[in-house]
């Protein structure tokens, strides 16, 4: 295993190469200044104590999502997990994966996290609850459910981008 790691740690931190006439980019240690140009205002944003302190608050509705996730998925939540539809376990198992990674880098306060939990949020629920939304209402009060958790949804991302707005 030393060996693999290793290896590993040597392609993630070896400089740039030129193969045939054409230059290979560096593939060095991820920063989160690397990748956009906004992440550095980001990291400062998180940084500022308000912000700092709704991402934690942020991280911990997660973990409760994740663990509303884990208890579908354990047939604790009144339907038997195998009794519901494919595409309801695959967002169970999506959501469980998303909740958690994004729960983690908030608190860290890792700059890449907002852009993990806006695309996350509006790509793996407003997305699949407002264009599928039929195949995730089986009894007359799932609909109320739906649009409570996307008004929550919506009410903590708007809470978010004014906070990274207003670098409070």
């Amino acid at each position: 295993m030393g060996a693999i790691a290793s290896t590993l740690l040597f392609c993630l931190t070896s400089p740039a190469k030129t193969v045939g006439g054409l230059s290979l980019p560096a593939i060095g240690p991820v920063t989160t200044r690397s990748f956009y140009p906004m992440n550095e205002a980001f990291d400062s944003a998180l940084q500022q104590p308000w912000t700092a302190v709704y991402t934690k608050i942020m991280a911990l509705v997660l973990l409760y999502g994740a663990t509303v996730h884990i208890g579908n998925i354990a047939g604790l939540t009144g339907t038997p997990w195998l009794a519901t539809p494919l595409l309801w376990r695959g967002m169970d198992v999506t959501l469980l994966i998303f909740d958690v990674t994004a729960a983690i880098a908030l608190w860290r306060g890792l700059a890449w996290s907002v852009w993990w939990v806006f695309g996350g949020i509006i790509l793996l629920q407003f997305v699949p609850y407002t264009l599928f939304r039929s195949q995730f209402i089986l009894k007359p009060e799932d609909a109320q459910t739906l649009n409570g958790l996307l008004g929550t949804e919506a009410l903590l991302l708007g809470v978010l981008a004014l906070l990274l707005w207003l670098r409070k």
